[in-house]
């Protein structure tokens, strides 16, 4: 009997809650899209002048008055009509939030949307003014917004001799310990860096090994000295983990080109273009196709050192890899993660030159630093990516332009509503389309590498 007397609460709480947390299970980006829809509405109605304005009011009524199915019928036509006219006043990059978001399904939930330069600037601007961000790491921030630091390694070296900066100038407050302040500060800093941009498998290894560092320093060191050993143990990494551990695998995928080979190279990876300049200072007469794809051309770089080092080189668009192929006796492919299955997670593009090559049983090495490794598995591109800005897709003509371009244009594209530009950064390579994983092993003493060599099943090392 007594335990009768709550009950009658509960059946009212728990429709409110269930249904909360249906709704926001079923699409919370639709969620969100629907918010920033009533935004732009109301925007758009206090931008026009005349009817537009008094209708709103009546909508107002409309919502009080009437049922509770009619404000959602009576809403949606007024947010259709606002939605046409909102578009065209803003930028095509403050509209990324409505990335394949069509109706209420969300094509592209897990794929984080890049923010636009207003956003950033005032974001920047709050944190300079609260005094919460290191001037290093607001240089760093920009640079990682425009991209221009590229390449998963280029980026952890950024970050970590950002996060140095930090460190060099950091002083303990009054009655704190080191270790615990230092690590919320560079978390504080850490976060801000992951606003500007998704943090990578590369940049997350790079950091967690640096709050390890930070979490494990001993009490007893002066300030001097913690920071001098913090900073030591970070070009311990750079030096150990990314410079020599690139050095490796050139060293040794470098044998794996013979004379008269053509070797395909997509886009630009680092250890890969070292590769073929270590190849051809060893004396290995070869040539180089270079595949590159919009909108970032990466490749057009690759191409020119290559050509300044004296090595024949063809450059041509991902159009063309079908034309080109025949010619390839050796893929060489980098990645910016190596998920636990054996997939490269690499730049958009990876993936259809992996299956191409192999549909031309032309074998496909993919080199990749062991700190570069990932425990996540991802069976398509969908399940965690990252965008890009969606106008450098498009072309940037005006209607008073003489030439006729075939793409779509900034305008075109903002006056369809329903139209949305999707630019995905990275793709995944089903592991069975690789022939080959070259990484570096054991560099704390003996330096040697490990090539997976699929086709017979076996690990070798020091080839």
């Amino acid at each position: 009997m007594a335990d009768s007397t709550p009950a009658p609460p509960r059946p009212d709480a728990k429709p409110d809650e269930g249904a909360q947390k249906s709704q926001a299970a079923k699409d919370k980006k639709a969620a969100k899209e629907l918010k920033r829809e009533r935004r732009a509405a109301a925007r758009a109605q206090q931008d026009t002048a005349g009817a537009p304005q008094a209708a709103a009011p009546k909508t107002g009524d409309a919502r009080k008055n009437a049922p509770a199915k009619k404000p959602h019928t009576e809403s949606t036509p007024a947010k259709a009509a606002a939605t046409p006219a909102a578009v065209p006043a803003s930028s095509l990059d403050e509209d990324l939030s409505n990335v394949g978001v069509l109706g209420d399904a969300s094509l592209f939930g897990n794929v984080t949307l890049p923010r636009s330069a207003q956003q950033n600037a005032s974001s920047w601007g709050t944190a300079c003014a609260k005094g919460t961000i290191h001037p290093a790491v607001l240089q760093l921030c920009h640079q990682l917004s425009t991209f221009a630091v590229r390449g998963a390694n280029q980026r952890a070296i950024a970050v970590l001799r950002a996060l140095g900066a930090v460190i060099a100038d950091y002083r303990t407050p009054r009655g704190a310990v080191l270790n615990r302040d230092l690590l919320t500060r560079v978390s504080q800093q850490v976060g801000h860096i992951v606003e500007s941009r998704p943090m990578n498998t590369s940049t997350g290894h790079a950091v967690r090994f640096l709050k390890y560092e930070i979490s494990v320093v001993d009490a007893n060191l002066r300030e001097e000295e913690a920071k001098a050993h913090l900073l030591e143990r970070i070009e311990h990494f750079i030096r150990d983990r990314i410079v020599y551990a690139a050095k490796v695998i050139q060293s040794h995928a470098a044998g794996k080109i013979h004379d008269g080979e053509v070797v395909l190279a997509y886009g630009r990876s680092s250890v890969v273009e070292a590769t073929l300049l270590q190849a051809h200072r060893q004396g290995t007469r070869f040539e180089v196709v270079v595949i590159d794809s919009r909108p970032l051309f990466e490749g057009r770089e690759l191409a020119e050192r290559l050509l300044d080092a004296g090595i024949p080189t063809t450059y041509g668009l991902l159009s063309s890899l079908s034309a080109l192929i025949p010619r390839v006796s050796l893929v060489l492919l980098g990645t910016a993660s190596l998920l636990s299955n054996g997939a490269p997670y690499a730049r958009a593009g990876t993936a259809v030159c992996a299956m191409t090559a192999h549909g031309y049983h032309i074998p496909v090495i993919i080199c990749c630093e062991t700190y570069k490794f990932s425990d996540r598995i991802q069976l398509d591109s969908f399940v965690v990516n990252e965008a890009g800005n969606s106008s450098e897709l498009l072309s940037h003509e005006d209607s008073e332009s003489k030439t006729d371009s075939k793409l779509l244009t900034t305008a075109e594209c903002s006056a369809q509503s329903r139209l949305k530009v999707v630019q995905l950064m990275y793709d995944v390579t089903p592991p069975k389309y690789i022939s080959a994983i070259a990484s570096e092993v054991g560099l704390s003493g003996t330096e040697s590498v490990g090539v997976i060599l699929r086709d017979y099943k076996s690990v070798l090392f020091g080839i």
